[in-house]
């Protein structure tokens, strides 16, 4: 979002993260399910968005429990919501415009990060963020539409390998990043934009997702 340019950094009395936390808890979820963080700045439009399409899409391919997608911005304003133009976008598809609806954002931490497999997000500059929160980061995030385009190969992801073959996967991409280097890294924000640069950003950010959800169901699964 236009009206916050720089993510924040990392605080330096923040403990360094070495590995993602067990999972003790079920506030993110069910324990044992995969868990997907997405972020982008203001946390009402492409992390809003992406989080709940995943959500659904998941729910659908796994059952309930299979996974918890959750989001988060580097620079929310709680006073908003999800703007209209994002809403009408879902059309006819009730549970996900209800979804959009009761969303709220939050705000990135440390904390939001622990116990993450996958953290996607809407640029390079928040992907910067994520890892100044959370170094161990690196290898298991990726902006949407690079994860997107390494994941639609499903072959980078090995078969019942669990979200560490994801994570693998990136961590392979990332380094190489050869087969990426001719596709736009960053999602443009929409927001406060005619509603044509919503429908935009919906079409440019849907086959990123379904990208993911086969590789997270590869992944899984052992499809």
């Amino acid at each position: 979002m236009t009206w916050f340019s720089r993510p924040p950094l990392r605080s330096p009395f923040a403990a360094p993260e070495a590995s993602p936390t067990p999972r003790t808890d079920d506030s993110d979820g069910a324990p044992g399910g995969i868990r997907i963080l997405t972020v982008c700045t203001g946390n009402i439009c492409r992390s809003a968005w992406a989080q709940h399409v995943l959500q659904a899409r998941l729910d659908q391919r796994l059952g309930t429990g299979g996974a918890a997608v959750t989001s988060a911005g580097t620079g929310p304003n709680q006073a908003l919501s999800v703007p209209r133009e994002l809403l009408d976008l879902a059309g006819g598809d009730a549970a996900l415009r209800g979804a959009l609806e009761a969303h709220r954002p939050r705000l990135l931490t440390a904390r939001v990060l622990e116990g993450q497999d996958l953290v996607l997000t809407a640029t390079e500059a928040h992907r910067d963020a994520v890892v100044r929160e959370a170094p161990a980061a690196l290898r298991r995030s990726a902006t949407f539409l690079r994860a997107g385009a390494l994941f639609a190969e499903l072959q980078a992801v090995a078969p019942g390998g669990g979200p560490g073959a994801l994570a693998d996967a990136l961590a392979r991409g990332q380094a190489s990043r050869s087969r990426l280097r001719d596709r736009a890294a960053d999602l443009p924000d929409p927001f406060r934009g005619p509603a044509a640069g919503y429908a935009a950003m919906v079409a440019a950010l849907n086959p990123a997702l379904d990208a993911a959800v086969e590789a997270v169901e590869r992944a899984l699964t052992r499809r």
